[in-house]
């Protein structure tokens, strides 16, 4: 491992033992530090950021734009404290932090051993969402994760990922793990608004510009006639987050490329509402739209 690895293992292990000692808003107040820490430290990315936000909402004043690329490295920075805290939290601690209206559509397929594919985003806090999901349905999630580059953090967050009984999936060894799941009747969750394959996966309107999106949830879920289920976790005045419940309709789609293309527009479209009620919940810091379509 190299020396910044080690520095940067060390650093998480430190802000988790302090975040963990910390009460809820203290914890988040820690994160939003954190968040204007690693909008300076890295001025790459915070252009990225800021030419995102812009370039979604072209009419927005710059002072508004700044006020968003402020708040979604607030959002980065408390999502980061409460996961390093996971270890101090108890299940329960964990399962009240996340209020899910309409959960009981999962839990019905659940006990009817039917599939479902769960779909999200880098919206809110994330981790807690798929924590306390499995804790409150029950069941584990079989959760689709890019590894990390530092293979000790990634070892580490993965550790508190699944401590309450979910189930990682590597991206690179996911297709058979999901196969089986659905055929079992199992839950399978991914984040899918990462930038895609541009020549293998499906080209969908994000913010009006095409943007390379992956078919994967789509395409399992019409396999395996499993619904796309999608939920946000918003943070809300009170620190706690409200995650709706949100089935996407694909009862009159089929199996096809046009199928799989047309529910993944639904899904997508349904992220970009949740993105233009409250921008600052997303992470804009990656390059979402890389290149322009060919």
């Amino acid at each position: 491992m190299s020396v910044r690895d080690t520095m940067i293992t060390t650093l998480l292990r430190a802000v988790g033992a302090y975040s963990g000692r910390r009460s809820p808003s203290a914890r988040q107040a820690l994160g939003r530090t954190l968040g204007h820490v690693m909008m300076r430290i890295n001025a790459r990315r915070r252009d990225i950021t800021t030419t995102n936000v812009s370039r979604a909402f072209p009419e927005m004043e710059p002072a508004d734009v700044t006020s968003i690329v402020r708040g979604s490295y607030e959002n980065l920075g408390i999502t980061l404290a409460e996961l390093l805290a996971v270890p101090s939290m108890s299940a329960d601690g964990v399962a009240s932090s996340v209020d899910f209206p309409g959960l009981d559509v999962i839990a019905d397929r659940i006990a009817r051993r039917q599939p479902t594919v769960l779909v999200s985003g880098h919206y809110g806090n994330w981790e807690l969402l798929a924590m306390a999901a499995g804790i409150k349905l029950g069941h584990p999630l079989n959760v689709v994760v890019h590894p990390q580059k530092n293979a000790s953090a990634d070892v580490i967050l993965n550790g508190y990922r699944s401590r309450y009984g979910n189930k990682l999936v590597p991206m690179r060894e996911a297709a058979r793990t999901l196969i089986r799941t659905l055929q079992d009747g199992g839950l399978v969750a991914l984040l899918a608004d990462q930038h895609a394959n541009a020549e293998k996966d499906a080209w969908v309107e994000f913010f009006g510009r095409p943007t390379p999106t992956y078919e994967a949830p789509a395409a399992l879920a019409l396999r395996f006639g499993a619904p796309i289920v999608v939920a946000f976790a918003e943070r809300q005045p009170d620190g706690r987050y409200v995650a709706p419940i949100e089935l996407i309709p694909s009862d009159d789609l089929s199996a096809t490329p046009d199928g799989v293309l047309e529910l993944t527009k639904r899904h997508v479209q349904a992220l970009e509402r949740a993105i233009r009620r409250n921008p600052s919940m997303w992470s804009w810091q990656h390059r979402r739209w890389r290149q322009d379509r060919p």
